[in-house]
């Protein structure tokens, strides 16, 4: 009880000097790292889609307006080649918190022939080689979203099919249906 009236006496104090109090920095969470520019936690390293929809909520936010069409649940559903997935973002990032919660949604409807990762950065974007799916040449993401597409080739290696940076490439078009695109496009053949 003390320091609270310590700090209305201070403020007391300042309001009849005419004096401003300082603001009283918001509490920094316990263990973990946080963005130097919004002093909120980061999720950094390979995480779940349940981790990132627990981490802020402005990511569940968006996934309540993000939900596929049945068309493209039926797409993403008919996906008969494997496929890794792996989405480089950042949570303090406003286009990664726009554009996921897309891929996000899949995570209720699962396509077995498709392996979701997500892998958190901070604002310098690097990651270590060894937090990438096994089989996934590491890349060094210039921008966050960016969403990289492997394919499963013969022996077992993954091959870098395509991927998207920051925002799909057609207006309109959700991150969901950008990768689509790729997995059932030329190049994943």
């Amino acid at each position: 009880m003390r320091p609270v009236f310590l700090a209305l006496g201070t403020m007391a104090l300042f309001a009849q000097q005419g004096v401003v109090a300082p603001a009283i920095p918001p509490e920094r969470p316990k263990g973990g790292l946080v963005d130097k520019y919004d002093e909120l936690p980061l999720l950094l390293g390979p995480t779940s889609a349940k981790a990132v929809l627990a981490h802020r909520g402005v990511f569940r936010d968006n996934l309540a307006a993000a939900q596929p069409s049945t068309k493209v649940k039926a797409r993403w559903m008919a996906i008969q080649q494997p496929f890794t997935v792996l989405v480089v973002f950042g949570s303090w990032c406003s286009d990664s918190q726009h554009q996921l919660p897309s891929l996000l949604a899949f995570d209720a409807a699962p396509n077995p022939f498709i392996e979701l990762h997500y892998l958190g950065v901070n604002r310098d974007k690097v990651l270590d080689p060894a937090a990438w799916p096994q089989g996934c040449t590491s890349q060094k993401p210039s921008r966050v979203p960016t969403v990289y597409v492997f394919s499963l080739q013969p022996g077992g290696a993954q091959k870098l099919v395509s991927y998207v940076v920051e925002t799909p490439p057609r207006a309109g078009q959700t991150m969901a249906e950008a990768v689509l695109d790729i997995m059932e496009g030329p190049l994943a053949r």
